[in-house]
């Protein structure tokens, strides 16, 4: 993923820019009640440095004939309501 020198990214915002430019002050809760939180974020988002782990290589491209296949339901005649017995 691209990081501009501004330090965000291009396209795919990170949780912490999303909330970035909230308003700090005024009457209405926001994010920034939880300190911890939005520190959190800050710093879970950062891309990390190195290849993939070996436990954890990317998936590759299904094949099509291996991709589920929706199949059409059959036509079923309309519920009818029973006659109330007199």
């Amino acid at each position: 993923m691209a990081i501009e020198s501004s330090g965000h990214s291009t396209g795919n915002p990170r949780m912490f820019e999303l909330i970035e430019d909230a308003p700090k002050e005024g009457r209405s809760p926001t994010i920034w009640a939880w300190p911890q939180l939005t520190e959190f974020m800050k710093i879970a988002g950062q891309p990390v440095a190195g290849p993939w782990p070996p436990h954890q290589q990317p998936r590759p491209d299904p094949e099509e004939d291996v991709l589920p296949v929706a199949v059409a339901e059959p036509e079923r005649e309309p519920y009818r309501r029973p006659r109330p017995r007199l």
